[in-house]
């Protein structure tokens, strides 16, 4: 019960930063000197096809990733540390 609890709790810190990361960027896209909090990259691939002839699948991914996300996650798991 206590791993899943600890589990749990990794995962909703680890969302909330993701969520928190993505609001701060959106408030400080548009000033001068933030704006570098907002640089990031977006790793992934695009679609591949599978054709079973009964079922037919496309995969793809993309993930951006900037730089507040990077911060807020890592605040994230050093609170968890804490908390845990």
């Amino acid at each position: 019960m206590n791993k899943t609890k600890n589990t749990l709790i990794l995962v909703f810190l680890v969302l909330a930063a993701i969520v928190l990361s993505a609001l701060v960027a959106g408030l400080t896209k548009n000033v001068d000197f933030l704006k570098w909090l907002t640089w990031g990259e977006s790793i992934g691939f695009d679609t591949v096809n599978l054709d079973l002839s009964i079922i037919k699948l496309s995969f793809s991914f993309h993930m951006q990733v900037n730089v507040l996300q990077v911060l807020f996650i890592a605040a994230a798991l050093l609170l968890y540390k804490k908390v845990r």
